[in-house]
């Protein structure tokens, strides 16, 4: 993709630079080249995603180069989260570094995005008269070899794949105006996860109790609830015998004594009468 200069206002009429939300638009320049002032010019500040920003999130201060991989994985998340939600995302760095602006074109390929790039074409004398100006500057060595690199990216961006390529110039940054079309991107539902093969469970059942059901007291606002379908009748099974109720016992541990059977009585043999003992006579006189 050639880089295309940016229409100004005196060349014709306003005519403003039009952006797809969402998309990833990065911005590419030195230090000092004003990216910043013109992100908060046509941006929301919610839109931007600024690689200094994320530094003094992750190690209170923005300018320490030493977790540059934490800042820029914040910075890649929060793109990667807006994206989902069909946001614009402005990518507020030096982007200087082929790896950098690979990493920010596999996220819109992967959400199926546009990816455009602002280049922020400034003579370098000007970045340094604008770094000292800075209430915390970089140093002119830093720009210097930021804007050796700038050179060598805008040779590289034409074929990385960005969908379009703008070249501010520095008199462009106050003139040209940003418009923004909302094309949403249609997002498949989430299915759920399939079971692992190792770990696949049969699907349970069902459990249907025996019995009327009982429902519950009906709370005001809810639907009716259905009347249950009644169960057709089982036949009835045959009745078991029943046993004799044992005799009642004072001891409810012992069994009670199996019954005794009566025997019938035997009338007395008759007596021998030569086998009695002798009467005794009655006394006189007693």
């Amino acid at each position: 993709m050639d880089s295309e200069p940016i229409p100004n206002e005196s060349q014709t009429g306003g005519k403003s630079v039009r952006l797809v939300r969402p998309s990833i638009v990065v911005l590419c320049g030195p230090a000092a080249c004003g990216k910043s002032h013109f992100a908060e010019r046509h941006f929301r500040p919610t839109q931007i995603v600024s690689s200094d920003w994320a530094r003094a999130r992750v190690c209170d201060d923005d300018r320490d180069q030493r977790f540059n991989a934490q800042a820029f994985a914040l910075v890649h998340f929060l793109v990667e989260q807006r994206l989902t939600l069909n946001r614009l995302c402005v990518v507020d760095s030096t982007a200087l570094t082929g790896p950098a602006r690979r990493e920010l074109l596999d996220l819109a390929k992967k959400h199926q995005v546009p990816a455009v790039a602002l280049v922020f074409n400034v003579p370098l004398d000007t970045c340094v008269e604008r770094d000292q100006k800075r209430e915390r500057s970089v140093g002119r060595a830093v720009i210097e070899r930021h804007h050796q690199a700038f050179e060598q990216a805008k040779a590289a961006l034409r074929q990385e794949g960005f969908d379009q390529v703008l070249e501010f110039q520095d008199v462009d940054l106050d003139r040209v105006q940003i418009e923004i079309i909302f094309r949403p991107v249609a997002r498949l539902a989430q299915r759920p996860p399939r079971p692992e093969p190792g770990n696949a469970r049969r699907p349970e059942r069902p459990v249907t109790l025996a019995g009327p059901r009982i429902d519950a007291p009906a709370v005001a606002g809810s639907p009716p609830r259905t009347a249950p379908v009644p169960r057709p009748a089982q036949p009835a099974a045959a009745p078991r015998p029943v046993a004799a109720p044992l005799p009642a016992t004072s001891n409810p541990i012992t069994p009670p004594a199996a019954a005794t059977v009566a025997k019938p009585a035997v009338a007395p043999a008759p007596a021998d009468p030569s086998l009695r003992p002798p009467e005794t006579p009655p006394t006189v006189g007693e």
